[in-house]
């Protein structure tokens, strides 16, 4: 009677388990997050090309500054923001995540009077809530 009631509960264990594949991929609403995408008119093509391309060099980076310019939860407001900026600065504009936000940063400054130069241009300009933030640059 012992064994009966094991191999039952255990029977009924297998039985019950969800498949893996409860639903159709190809049926997926949402796209892929586009993330991250790098703006560079040094480079003028994507960090994801560009790290899969072997005639391209590898560059050194620094601790530097950025300003960033933009946060939100979505991507999809994300991704608006970022290509209107795309419209307005000349260079190196970078939209990373930081979960749980999307962030859009700008430049590469080595010292933090350049980068408040810039913010102070920047917000004479219109834009605010900008903020210098310690980052990785390219040397």
């Amino acid at each position: 009677m012992k064994s009966i009631s094991i191999l039952l509960i255990f029977g009924s264990l297998i039985f019950c388990q969800d498949s893996t594949y409860w639903f159709d991929f190809k049926t997926l609403k949402k796209s892929i997050p586009k993330t991250p995408k790098v703006l560079d008119k040094i480079f003028e093509d994507s960090q994801f090309n560009m790290l899969h391309n072997p005639q391209v060099k590898s560059y050194e980076f620094m601790d530097g500054f950025r300003l960033q310019l933009y946060d939100d939860l979505s991507v999809i407001n994300a991704n608006k923001t970022f290509d209107n900026y795309k419209k307005k600065l000349p260079d190196s504009l970078y939209l990373e995540f930081d979960a749980p936000f999307y962030k859009i940063r700008y430049g590469n400054f080595k010292t933090k009077r350049e980068a408040e130069l810039q913010k102070q241009n920047l917000m004479n300009n219109g834009m605010k809530d900008i903020w210098i933030i310690r980052s990785r640059i390219k040397n």
